[in-house]
């Protein structure tokens, strides 16, 4: 299911799990914490996932060696409290 923002349901929980992890800005999660949380949901590309939302601009991917680390952007933030938002919202 495509949420309204153009995110998939994999995609927020990808942006979710590096947020928890506190991949933000400076800050990067190591790819195999990532791949870590996710193993728990359901089974997804993750890789074509990770690409796609550096092509939108709401995470970078930064190589460290022999792995790769994930950070949000401020765009990627921006685009989380929108769904919290809206998520709330259909609370009430």
């Amino acid at each position: 299911m495509s949420l309204s923002n153009g995110l998939s349901e994999g995609g927020e929980a990808l942006l979710l799990a590096i947020w928890k992890q506190g991949g933000i800005g400076t800050n990067t999660v190591d790819e195999l914490q990532v791949r870590a949380e996710m193993a728990k949901g359901p089974p997804e590309d993750l890789t074509a996932t990770l690409q796609l939302l550096e092509a939108q601009g709401f995470i970078e991917i930064k190589d460290q060696g022999d792995h790769k680390g994930f950070s949000i952007t401020p765009l990627g933030l921006a685009i989380l409290r929108k769904i919290e938002e809206d998520k709330l919202q259909e609370l009430k």
